[in-house]
């Protein structure tokens, strides 16, 4: 049984209007379910939505939908998830609660003045919402380059990250990006291995040129640096720097969220996931769709076969059913 807060297929809907998956309509698809051709190289997030929920309905999977959990505790006879139509128990629970469904926002975002209008890409749905005048975009990944060059449109902006960016084309020598990431085995590279050591320490690249080709032509600013504080109506950079604001758009990233798990042993200090390659301490517990839970690709669309795999043969392998 699968137990959802929303519709399935909801969170993709919750996220702001124009956005696209990164990764191509081949990339983003389930085992057995052919994403559907549309009129660009890579999905919107409606048409993400709407795969998923055409997906469940064609596996005939059991979802209770509507049901969020409000806690999850280890009675010794399994688990127990409580949701507002009571409580679920099992033997085994799988956690694909998704990566990126805390906010984080850095200290500097309490410590400005109440006249700045700041939210969270989390928040955020179309640049209409957002008062007149410069914009500070927070964050170096994908998803701050493409909220950039949608604000650009409308908007004077800035974005200020902690490293250069680099670019990666979506298409090199006819061929699109994914499949050379896949022909040379980064894509599917273990989570401990070299190659994925690499790809962490220099951070995502940039897929696409449109952000590079608005700073080369001087129409987006770019900042080096690390916001570090704020005093009144400015940020302070790591380097000293000041940047006097009126819009801030945070993108520093997300964390799963885990206040709902009462598992002990299911969470470290800080919260997060405790687990190797998706297998939690907790006996019958597991863990889906996390970074690098086993490879490069664990935590997108591509990656989810593999990981299912292996956690339904840990499962098949592990403590029987409820009540068997």
């Amino acid at each position: 049984m699968v137990v959802d807060a929303g519709e399935v297929g909801d969170s993709w809907l919750s996220r702001w209007d124009s956005l696209q998956l990164f990764t191509p309509r081949r990339f983003s698809q389930l085992p057995g379910g052919r994403f559907p051709a549309g009129p660009t190289p890579t999905p919107s997030r409606t048409e993400m939505a709407g795969y998923l929920r055409d997906y469940a309905a064609r596996l005939g999977v059991p979802v209770r939908t509507g049901t969020p959990v409000t806690r999850l505790t280890r009675p010794p006879d399994g688990f127990c998830a409580q949701t507002p139509d009571g409580p679920v128990r099992a033997r085994q629970v799988v956690l694909a609660v998704g990566p990126f469904t805390r906010p984080q926002l850095p200290a500097a975002a309490q410590q400005l003045d109440p006249a700045v209008h700041q939210f969270h890409s989390a928040d955020h749905h179309r640049p209409a919402d957002v008062p007149p005048g410069p914009v500070l975009v927070v964050g170096g990944g994908n998803s701050a380059a493409q909220l950039a060059v949608e604000l650009a449109a409308t908007h004077q902006v800035t974005v200020v990250a902690p490293r250069e960016p680099r670019f990666l084309p979506e298409r090199r020598w006819g061929v699109g990006l994914y499949w050379w990431l896949l022909l040379s085995g980064l894509l599917n590279a273990g989570s401990d291995s070299q190659v994925a050591r690499g790809v962490r320490r220099r951070g995502d690249a940039i897929i696409g040129r449109d952000l590079a080709r608005l700073r080369d032509d001087g129409a987006v600013g770019w900042l080096t640096g690390r916001v570090v504080g704020a005093q009144g109506t400015a940020l302070r950079l790591d380097d000293g720097r000041t940047v006097e604001v009126s819009a801030v758009l945070w993108r520093t990233g997300s964390l799963p969220e885990t206040g709902w798990i009462d598992v002990p042993g299911a969470l470290d200090d800080a919260g997060l996931p405790m687990h190797d390659r998706g297998a939690s301490p907790v006996p019958g517990l597991h863990w889906m769709g996390l970074p690098w839970q086993t490879r490069v690709n664990s935590s997108i669309i591509d990656g989810v076969d593999r990981d299912a795999r292996r956690t339904a043969r840990r499962i098949r392998d592990g403590v029987p059913a409820l009540g068997k």
